[in-house]
This record gives C-alpha cells, structure tokens and sequence, in this order.
C-alpha cells in the first residue's frame, strides 16, 4: 500500500471514529432532553420524549437497552397522560416496548416491571380485559419484585398492594387487603421519601379500621418528597392525604358528649 493510500485509509478511519463519539455525544445529549421532559409531564413534552426515543433507537444487534427501558416507560406515562380514547394504544405501544426488552434482557427488572404496569393500564380499559391479564400482571410483578424490590421506588411492591387493594375480594378476583397491607408497608420500608407509598398504605389501614396507623401514614405524605412519575404527583398526592385526613376521621375525632 503507497503512503498517499495509507494516509487516506488512516483519515477515513479517525473521521469514522469522530462521527461515532460526535453522534454518541448527540444521542446522551439528547437522552438528557428527553428525561428533562418528563420532569413535569404534559401529553405534548410526553409525546416529544417518546419522539426522541424512538428516532435514537438503533436496530437489534446494537447497545439499546436504556432507550428500550425510556420507550416502554414513556409510552405508559402517555397512557396515563393522554384522554381516553388514545390511552388503549400508548400501553399497547409500551407492552410492545417491554416485550423487546425481554427478548433482548428476559431477567431485567425493568422488563418484567413496565410490562405489568402497560398491562395493567390495558386493564383498567375493560373488565374483561382485567380477568384475561391479570394473571399475567400478578406472574411479571412478582418477578420484578424478585429480581429487584427497590426499582421505581419500590414499584413491585406499591402496584402489587394497590392490585390487592383496589381488585374484588375472592372468589370474584384477588383482593386482599392483608397483602395489600402486606406489600405496601415493604414498599414504605424501601422507599419511605416516596408520597405514593405511604398514600396508598393509609388508605389500605382505613379500609382496615387502623384510623391511628392510617393517620401516621397520611402525615408522612406531606414529609415525603419524591413520587416515581413526576413532581406534580407528590401535590396530587398531599391533596388526596389532605382530603382523607378530613373526611375519613371525622367521627374517631369528633367530640363525645
């Protein structure tokens, strides 16, 4: 090989390399953006997040694994965002996100986890959408929670009590407020700085009858100071504790005659 081709080939090669680490700097900057989004999530900045994910998403073969996880959580976000004649296809879109995951990490928490929470979104849409999933939301909730209790501030936990809270008592479906109860003081235990946890446990003591503990529950929501969505959630939060601490003890704390 001539030195003028060995020069040209040696360029060729450090210009290639450039354009990567320029275009991996591009793809963390813009990464960034997209998370900043969802700070504070409108549907129009979720819908822009979800744009960006999917246009810096490479094909299989290639390290995709955080914007898997970024699409798959955005596209619940957006079903949880959006009005109701859309919700349906933004889970659709983000069970198909967490399939990929699967495919790609099957032991991966994040996999397991926003494939239950997309589902679950698919069944709050119909009843008979529920009874068909809810197996299956139960089996991926359960793995997530094996493989890491801890993630989206103890989300295993806090939607499997919120499951067992909220779904009819057997033999209808599964619910139970002793596992709710159960799962949502562990998800305190993990993650007691998150609104949400200590939100839904109160309500699951007063289903109870533990006014006292419920209570202690409710005041921490206005200590806490983070929620697993967004900043908004933790005001959402401290309205609905503001609401249960007027209404629901009225009469343990009225006064005697």
């Amino acid at each position: 090989m001539s030195s003028s081709r060995l020069i040209k080939t040696i360029t060729y090669i450090i210009l290639g390399l450039l354009l990567g680490m320029m275009n991996q700097k591009t793809r963390a900057e813009t990464l960034v953006e997209a998370k900043r989004l969802l700070e504070c999530p409108t549907p129009p900045e979720v819908i822009r997040a979800l744009n960006i994910y999917q246009e810096h998403l490479p094909e299989p073969g290639s390290e995709r694994f955080p914007l898997l996880v970024g699409l798959a959580r955005t596209s619940y976000i957006m079903g949880e965002v959006t009005d109701e004649t859309k919700r349906k296809d933004y889970f659709e879109k983000g069970r198909y996100y967490a399939e990929k995951l699967l495919q790609e990490r099957p032991n991966s928490v994040e996999g397991h986890y926003w494939l239950a929470l997309n589902l679950a979104g698919i069944a709050q849409m119909s009843w008979s959408d529920g009874l068909v999933l809810l197996p299956q939301i139960l089996e991926e909730l359960e793995r997530a929670m094996a493989l890491d209790s801890s993630y989206d501030q103890a989300g295993p936990h806090r939607v499997l009590g919120r499951i067992y809270y909220e779904a009819p008592d057997w033999p209808l479906s599964v619910g139970d407020p002793y596992k709710s109860l159960h799962h949502l003081k562990a998800a305190t235990d993990l993650a007691p700085n998150n609104t949400t946890n200590h939100l839904f446990l109160a309500e699951t003591m007063i289903r109870l009858r533990l006014p006292a503990q419920a209570r202690v529950e409710l005041e921490k929501v206005f200590v806490a100071d983070q929620h697993a969505i967004c900043k908004q959630g933790i005001e959402d939060d401290r309205q609905r504790a503001s609401v249960l601490l007027e209404n629901s003890f009225a009469s343990v704390d009225a006064p005697k005659d």
